[in-house]
């Protein structure tokens, strides 16, 4: 009779399998599952609960304001109190005052474990599948005691896993000390790496931190779920995603999942405004920005600053921070610096838009590859160095800015900052970097298409690991390496 009820209430959804979706608390990690539940509810392949928290959730229910509300729910869980070092009120990383917090605000999370399992066995329809954020590695096991299959997600692309999964095993820099000197890595064939390019616990194998037990612990996680959903396509990131599936887990390359979701609205305001008519005099635009999560020293702001005014480009540079004081009169009618919130991806899809300034988080690279902007990189932290790496030397899609020493920790120079922004948008590097971003722009839309590879990949993740139906209460266990 419940079940005859659950039917009659989901009405033309009945039939589809039922997902759960957690991601960690930071804006970085719930875009991409927000886009995947709206791709699931626009394509009717399945519906959906997202949990969050509700400092989270005014921002979770603007991104899934469309979605039938039957077919797609959103559950509170409330936010633990008096977490040590975390600012009261504070529900996502973006919010922290430093990085440093960031271990602390993982340990807050562990604390929503009890109310989740309770959430996630009350749902009904109950969940086949639930696909939660891999730093929230503990729901495997919430997961597993109530019968129903655990997707990992990172919103990281298969080189960056690849990298760092083989670093954590094989160590081949172990015995090196200086930051330049190149390395190997076992399995990547001839591709050099410096520590570098690296960011902590990556770049020191042999030191026990409490980053570095973090780390491993979620690898430990990830081994007992049925595999990792990437926000990627398999046509850019080829050789690594092979790679992973002969040597880890299965994984299924769904992405740019972006490219799923109703077109971007155009801009309004102020700065589309300025960009309007920066097109209309065929002025070419430089976009800057460095996320939401790095805090950017004073030292470095003040190069990039320096570098822009001296380049003679046009740029909109988006402080979400206050990252330079008195910057803004500085710019002149030459640069528009925006402390609002600026939707992304419609700045980068503005015809104005020539090039981007990115910290290269992976969110920002593939909103540049839908767009076709090639990146002017310069990373600060996490996966950022090896998206940058990726991005220039083995796509090719753009330039990376060289630091004082060449190593990842130092300063700029503003006279790099302006001969690399003047190249991006003049110069013949640039012109190749953009060319060949077009040419991946129209790889990633054919891989969401009907037929493409991401397209078929969503369809096989969400029938093949819900089909496999468990009862009740039982538990499951993950498979084992996955041939491509």
């Amino acid at each position: 009779m419940e079940r005859d009820t659950i039917a009659s209430a989901l009405g033309p959804y009945a039939a589809l399998p039922h997902v759960a979706l957690f991601p960690f608390m930071s804006k970085g990690h719930i875009n991409p599952l927000l886009h995947l539940a709206c791709v699931l509810h626009r394509r009717r392949l399945a519906t959906f609960t997202f949990f969050t928290t509700p400092g989270n959730s005014p921002y979770v229910r603007s991104a899934l304001v469309g979605v039938d509300p039957v077919a797609g729910g959103i559950v509170e869980l409330s936010f633990p109190v008096d977490n040590p070092g975390i600012p009261a009120g504070v529900e996502s990383t973006d919010e922290l005052p430093s990085m440093s917090l960031f271990l602390d605000f993982v340990n807050a999370t562990k604390r929503l474990r009890p109310e989740f399992e309770l959430a996630l066995g009350a749902i009904r329809p109950r969940p086949s599948l639930l696909i939660s954020d891999g730093f929230l590695g503990w729901t495997v096991e919430s997961a597993r005691d109530l019968g129903i299959r655990r997707l990992s997600s990172y919103g990281m692309g298969f080189h960056t896993m690849t990298v760092n999964s083989l670093l954590l095993i094989t160590r081949p820099h172990a015995s090196i000390s200086s930051e330049g000197e190149p390395f190997e890595v076992p399995g990547l064939g001839h591709v050099q790496f410096t520590k570098g390019d690296l960011s902590p616990p990556f770049d020191d194998p042999c030191a026990s931190t409490p980053l570095g037990d973090f780390v491993r612990e979620q690898e430990k996680f990830d081994t007992q779920s049925f595999g990792l959903v990437m926000n990627s396509f398999y046509e850019m990131e080829a050789a690594y995603a092979d790679h992973w599936h002969r040597h880890f887990t299965k994984a299924w390359c769904v992405g740019p999942l972006l490219l799923g979701l109703p077109e971007e609205r155009s801009l309004r305001g102020k700065c589309a405004e300025w960009l309007d008519a920066r097109a209309a005099e065929g002025r070419p635009v430089l976009y800057v920005s460095f996320g939401t999560q790095a805090e950017l020293p004073v030292a470095l702001v003040e190069e990039v600053a320096a570098g822009l005014e001296n380049s003679g480009a046009d740029f909109l540079w988006v402080q979400r921070r206050k990252e330079s004081s008195g910057f803004a009169e500085m710019a002149g009618g030459r640069g528009l610096v925006a402390s609002e919130w600026v939707p992304q991806t419609g700045v980068l899809a503005h015809a104005a838009v020539k090039g981007f300034l990115s910290h290269c988080g992976w969110n920002s690279v593939l909103e540049s590859v839908c767009a076709g902007v090639p990146i002017l990189a310069l990373p600060l932290m996490a996966d950022q160095p090896l998206n940058a790496k990726f991005v220039v030397e083995e796509l090719g899609i753009g330039q990376r800015v060289r630091t004082v020493d060449g190593t990842r920790r130092d300063l700029v120079k503003r006279e790099d900052i302006e001969e690399m922004v003047r190249e991006l948008l003049a110069g013949e590097k640039g012109r190749e970097a953009a060319a060949r971003m077009a040419e991946l722009r129209i790889a990633a839309r054919r891989a969401m298409e009907d037929g493409g590879s991401s397209w078929r990949a969503l369809e096989e993740m969400v029938g093949g690991v819900s089909s496999a139906a468990v009862a009740v209460g039982g538990k499951v266990s993950p498979p084992g390496p996955a041939a491509h």
